[in-house]
């Protein structure tokens, strides 16, 4: 699914006519009045494409009409899925901006030393912090995901390199 950008999960149905609300994964939630299909992870963990017949924007949510969901029930049906985009049609990043999916996995590396990898990616509100699984004793920590805190991260090579002071990771 490295092809796809997560950009949106269905909260729940909106009204009788078939939309959902969805919350946004997506800094700018009026990136989805552009969008024209979307695809939608099923229980088997596949995609489905929907296409998108109408979006409004309404505070921190999205609600969004998909061709052919035309009642309440259909829209309860989608009611707890994850929905994507293809990376093609994701928007530029700009520096130092990384999709969360993409930090997922990474190996993370403390003075030459692999220390753990990604498990997650949190926002805390401040920032985003990194949930890393620690190669030494299978802890989870959180690290903030903080330009001043992350020497270099290589998305080719799998790497991201944190510089926080010692003791951090005992």
């Amino acid at each position: 699914m490295n092809d796809k950008i997560k950009v949106g999960f269905i909260r729940k149905a909106h009204g009788l006519k078939g939309e959902v609300k969805i919350l946004p994964l997506t800094d700018d939630s009026r990136r989805f009045k552009k969008i024209k299909k979307l695809f939608l992870e099923n229980s088997n963990e596949s995609l489905i494409e929907y296409e998108v017949e109408s979006v409004r924007i309404a505070s921190d949510e999205v609600i969004l009409k998909f061709k052919n969901v035309n009642d309440k029930d259909a829209a309860d049906l989608l009611r707890g899925i994850f929905i994507y985009i293809n990376r093609e049609d994701a928007i530029s990043l700009n520096d130092w901006e990384f999709y969360t999916q993409d930090l997922i996995g990474l190996s993370v590396y403390y003075k030459e030393e692999n220390i753990g990898k990604v498990t997650d990616v949190l926002n805390t509100g401040a920032n985003d912090n990194l949930e890393i699984l620690l190669n030494k004793n299978s802890k989870h920590i959180y690290y903030p995901f903080v330009r001043t805190f992350i020497d270099n991260v290589d998305l080719e090579k799998g790497c991201l390199f944190v510089n926080q002071y010692e003791g951090f990771f005992d």
